[in-house]
């Protein structure tokens, strides 16, 4: 039986890209000043909305499987550090926090619903909200330090979308579409915390200050 029926799961998309406000904007732990690797490798996982929507690329690649398993990843990571770099270099790009949270309904829809887009329009989607999501990367230090940010980037964004896609493939062996069902409702649930909630957003970042302090 499925969680939620397609026309319901539809409204549902429909209605978070109506009503979600905007996010919260990225910050750094103290500790991480004039660390650009460090800061790089925390990015991905500052907000729930950068965290949740890196391990659904790697699900939705494992769902498709074949080719997807290395051009999903790469169309993500490529254009995150691209829209990252333009950030730093003062290109601004329109709506980055509508776009982030924009990209956990539609992908989270794209899970939920069991929709198996073709491989360049899945690679397109996903290279489409990465950009935003390498808008929102927040680099304190000079443009010297760019190289270990975006390589620290690169390395945690890896890492989660490859976390995505080694889950996926695990719980195939069960032969059942209701795991990624299940996932892209956390997508859409997450993405009604960040947006409700904004606070939430951060929770990872103010674990790493609490404990650094």
């Amino acid at each position: 039986m499925k969680i939620f029926s397609n026309t319901r799961l539809s409204l549902l998309t429909i209605a978070l890209l109506t009503v979600l406000p905007a996010a919260s904007q990225a910050h750094h732990a103290e500790f991480m000043s004039g660390r650009p690797f460090l800061q790089g490798l925390s990015m991905p996982v500052h907000g729930l909305d950068h965290l949740l929507v890196t391990i659904a690329v790697g699900l939705i690649a494992a769902r498709l499987g074949g080719r997807a398993l290395w051009l999903v990843p790469a169309s993500f990571t490529g254009a995150m550090i691209v829209g990252g770099v333009l950030n730093v270099l003062g290109v601004a790009v329109p709506l980055v926090e509508w776009g982030v949270l924009a990209s956990l309904v539609v992908l989270g829809g794209v899970l939920a619903r069991g929709t198996r887009l073709s491989l360049l329009l899945t690679a397109g989607v996903v290279a489409l909200f990465a950009g935003f999501h390498g808008q929102a990367l927040a680099l304190n230090e000079g443009l010297g330090s760019l190289p270990f940010f975006s390589a620290g980037c690169l390395f945690t964004a890896l890492v989660l979308q490859g976390a995505g896609i080694a889950l996926g493939l695990s719980l195939q062996r069960f032969g059942t579409a209701r795991i990624y069902r299940t996932a892209g409702c956390a997508l859409l649930l997450g993405a009604v915390l960040v947006s409700f909630f904004p606070d939430a957003n951060e929770w990872l970042i103010r674990i790493l200050e609490g404990a650094a302090q």
